[in-house]
This record gives C-alpha cells, sequence and structure tokens, in this order.
C-alpha cells in the first residue's frame, strides 16, 4: 500500500474512533465497565484490519455502528435494570 492510502485510512479510523468514544460518554478507564473493556478489544482488532487493508472501509464503518448501536443498547438496559430496583 502507498503512504497516502495507509494517512488515510489512519486518519479515518481515528476520527471514528473519536465519535465512538464521545458516543459511548466514557472519559476515563475508570468509568469504564466490563462491558466497555470487550469493546475496545474488539475496535482495536477492527481498527488493526482497516489500516492494513485486510477489511474495506465500508466494512469497519457498518461494524463499527453495529457495536456502537449494541453498546448503547445495553447501556439503556443496564441503566434500566439499576433503576428497577
Amino acid at each position: 500500500m502507498d503512504l497516502l492510502r495507509i494517512l488515510t485510512r489512519v486518519l479515518f479510523a481515528y476520527v471514528m474512533l473519536l465519535v465512538m468514544m464521545r458516543a459511548g460518554g466514557k472519559r476515563l478507564v475508570r468509568h469504564a465497565s466490563p462491558l466497555d473493556f470487550a469493546l475496545s478489544v474488539i475496535l482495536g482488532d477492527m481498527i488493526d484490519d482497516v489500516l492494513w487493508a485486510e477489511v474495506d472501509v465500508s466494512v469497519f464503518v457498518v461494524g463499527v455502528g453495529v457495536l456502537l448501536l449494541i453498546h448503547i443498547a445495553l447501556d439503556l438496559l443496564r441503566f434500566r435494570a439499576v433503576s428497577w430496583r
């Protein structure tokens, strides 16, 4: 791969991770739950795949979007479970 393609993929992946972190609302590691940790491990592997062009960028975007929706849904379920007690 040429350097421009790698640079473009790195910048795109970085922006996607920033958006995902902001949407998750967790700013510090100490605020993270086990679900947040699992999500970060999965995202790390996905970033590796997109940076080295093992998967298309569109597949990466869909994967990150699905993970974000699942993460938000689980956070809402966890919030409701705590508030029902």
